[in-house]
């Protein structure tokens, strides 16, 4: 067991109700997106790694996917709720295009080899222990049948089909709260 086992995260509430930032890379690169999707639990106990662990799911046609793929570690960062306006800016806009953090008024900082921002009341830094895409063949057909009866909920792909998202699993190494 570690430190993080102990804290109560109200995990069902972090990603449902405050959604996060998701950033990888480091400070002269990096790229952040706005989740609503992820979980907190346990993985892989061992011996040196605890297994706590942050779930997040990430769009193939995201900026931030890429980084993600390549890098090491990412952080999950929460945020007050006067920090809503700017999450939709980053959830909205590419970081291929502009500077979507200094447009959504938020001050990049390092942890450790990666990024979270200044005005986050929460940070978890993850170190990168999974990822793959999820199949489409093993998702429920009323799922399947949602994103294909709703195209511009998701990008497609260049044959005008939805693609799944990928699953990053990230055992907690760090945490930052201001709470």
């Amino acid at each position: 067991m570690n430190q993080y086992d102990e804290n109560d995260y109200k995990i069902f509430e972090l990603f449902r109700n405050n959604w996060a930032l998701v950033t990888a890379g480091d400070m002269q690169h990096f790229n952040s997106c706005t989740v609503s999707w992820g979980s907190m639990g346990t993985l892989w106990t061992r011996p040196g790694g605890g297994g706590s662990v942050i779930t997040v799911y990430i769009h193939p046609g995201r900026y931030t996917h890429g980084f993600m793929l390549n890098s090491d570690t990412f952080t999950v960062s929460f945020f007050p709720k006067e920090c809503r306006k700017a999450l939709s800016y980053i959830g909205s806009h590419s970081g291929r295009d502009e500077d979507k953090a200094a447009a959504a008024h938020l001050t990049p900082v390092p942890m450790e080899n990666s990024v979270t921002y200044q005005e986050a009341s929460q940070t978890f830094l993850c170190r990168k222990v999974y990822q793959h895409q999820f199949a489409k063949k093993d998702i429920a057909p009323d799922v399947q049948e949602y994103y294909r009866e709703h195209p511009g909920v998701y990008p497609v792909d260049e044959k005008g089909e939805w693609q799944p998202h990928w699953v990053f699993v990230g055992e907690i190494i760090g945490e930052i709260s201001k709470e």
